[in-house]
């Protein structure tokens, strides 16, 4: 999946529940390919044969707190779910992972619903442990999710198979404060940032030792910094006078190319394999989502954000078109 955001071991004890939700909120078709999406303020430029379609959003509603929408499966409505700070679908379709705003009892936990509304609860991490910005394996079966102590600081991951409904927290020394982690694009190994005199991204087995470190590269860019394919992956890198994207070879380490972003506002990830979806920010601070290629020219805008949008912090979920 990949997020637009518009942005300044434990055991498990599945437990069935009924995902509690409000009247959906109609997503109002404006032509053959524009969605009108009123709770997010957004309106959706969509095509039919697009490679990613939006299945989620979120926006903030306190300082603490955030409102988590879910997609019908025939797109017509989106569901707010009562409870969840975020709600992320499996690529595959047919469930999706939900943080909730709080769990029962001494341990924290994700929460696994499918598309008829009931779900199991997964225990992730004893309190005062959180976890946080839930990733899936592009297989849809299992999950990783960041833990957090403090609410802040990222201090290791778990991992959660949404079959068998058990869960591995996993402490990992040196992570990057606030970085999340993510699966390769086989989900053999997970990857994060690494802060040692270089941004550094190190490839991680599943038990949290290294299996391979990419030195000098900068931060992994995107909900899944990896291209569809899996082959190559984006990063930003930093300096005193300038910041690039730049597309890697995964295989090699070796960079393939340095992507023009035009000052955009932020990168949502890849589209395809020879294109990214981005943000861009004009004078008058009207954002929109766009496409582009890796020369950094715009080839289409998927979504127009209102003032509203901007405001609330909107987070549009994206997850491959089915």
């Amino acid at each position: 999946m990949i997020h637009l955001r518009l942005l300044p071991a434990a055991l498990s004890a599945p437990l069935l529940l009924l995902l509690v939700a409000t009247a959906p909120a109609t997503a109002q078709p404006l032509d053959d390919s524009d969605v009108n999406v009123p709770d997010a303020g957004v309106v959706l430029h969509e095509r039919d044969g697009d490679p990613w379609r939006v299945t989620a959003f979120s926006k903030e509603v306190s300082s603490s707190h955030r409102a988590a929408y879910l997609r019908s499966a025939d797109g017509i409505s989106f569901t707010k779910k009562k409870g969840y700070d975020e709600v992320i679908p499996a690529p595959k379709g047919g469930k999706a992972a939900g943080v909730p705003y709080s769990s029962p009892g001494a341990f924290d936990s994700v929460v696994i619903f499918d598309d008829k509304g009931k779900a199991k609860r997964i225990r992730t991490v004893r309190k005062p442990l959180s976890t946080a910005s839930p990733a899936w394996t592009r297989d849809g079966r299992k999950l990783v999710l960041s833990i957090q102590k403090d609410g802040i600081t990222t201090v290791g991951f778990v991992i959660v198979d949404t079959i068998t409904g058990t869960s591995k927290a996993v402490t990992v020394r040196g992570v990057e404060e606030h970085a999340t982690f993510r699966w390769t694009p086989d989900g053999r190994y997970l990857t994060a940032n690494f802060w040692d005199q270089t941004w550094d991204v190190r490839v991680l087995r599943q038990d949290g030792r290294t299996h391979r470190t990419l030195r000098d590269v900068g931060i992994m860019h995107g909900a899944d910094s990896f291209s569809p394919s899996g082959k190559q992956f984006l990063t930003l890198r930093l300096s005193m006078e300038t910041s690039n994207l730049c597309v890697w070879d995964f295989a090699s380490g070796k960079l393939v190319k340095r992507v023009n972003d035009g000052s955009r506002a932020w990168t949502i990830g890849w589209w395809d394999d020879r294109h990214l979806a981005m943000v861009t920010r004009d004078d008058h601070d009207d954002h929109r989502a766009v496409v582009t290629d890796l020369d950094g020219d715009v080839t289409r805008v998927l979504a127009t954000f209102s003032a509203k949008a901007r405001q609330e912090w909107v987070d549009l979920v994206y997850t491959p078109g089915r």
